[in-house]
């Protein structure tokens, strides 16, 4: 099964290409919908379309905050520069939570990318 990745607007750049780069689409939450997209219809497309969504937005995208939306899985990262400074390591434990969660299973769960990621 291929995995498709939306990200959210403050993704950093070099992630995105180290992603696209191992061979994952990602589509860009901004070029879909803009700046300042709603966050409810942010992740009602991303549960039509399969997407597992990547956001640094814990307030808008953890816990009660989305609760009784649909969606294909979110992604959430605490550590603003992880992304950008170690894009390479984080594609590489994006991949070992795909490995414990296929993507089927990913569905309504919220990951914590940073208990994840290990130095």
């Amino acid at each position: 099964m291929t995995v498709t990745f939306c990200t959210d607007e403050h993704v950093p750049s070099v992630f995105i290409t180290t992603l696209r780069s191992s061979g994952y689409e990602v589509i860009k939450a901004n070029t879909i919908f803009g700046e300042g997209t709603n966050d409810r219809r942010l992740l009602e497309h991303c549960a039509e379309n399969d997407y597992i969504f990547i956001t640094h937005d814990k307030k808008d995208f953890s816990g009660p905050a989305s609760d009784g939306i649909d969606h294909a899985g979110i992604i959430i990262y605490t550590n603003p520069v992880l992304l950008r400074d170690n894009p390479d390591r984080i594609v590489r434990t994006l991949e070992r939570v795909l490995g414990y969660y296929p993507p089927k299973e990913l569905s309504g769960e919220q990951i914590w990318l940073d208990q994840w990621y290990s130095k």
